[in-house]
């Protein structure tokens, strides 16, 4: 009885090891897969890229002011 408790520990210990093992590469790989991604940088139309006049039209927030909620 004491050889099949020895032997059935000695397997648990095995498969934990292994289970852990498999666990620290998977994270290892998912975290090298995302630090490695390449950026996808945006491709802008000229438009997008235009300069953007900055004058706000007062009426519409005096009008956004007198509404009630």
């Amino acid at each position: 009885m004491n050889k099949v408790k020895k032997r059935l520990n000695k397997e648990i210990f095995l498969m934990a090891v292994l289970a852990l093992s498999i666990a620290i590469v998977l994270i290892y790989l998912g975290v090298f897969k995302v630090l490695n991604k390449p950026g996808e940088k945006p491709v802008l139309t000229p438009q997008e890229t235009r300069i953007i006049n900055p004058q706000l039209d007062e009426e519409v927030f005096d009008e956004l002011e007198k509404r009630n909620y």
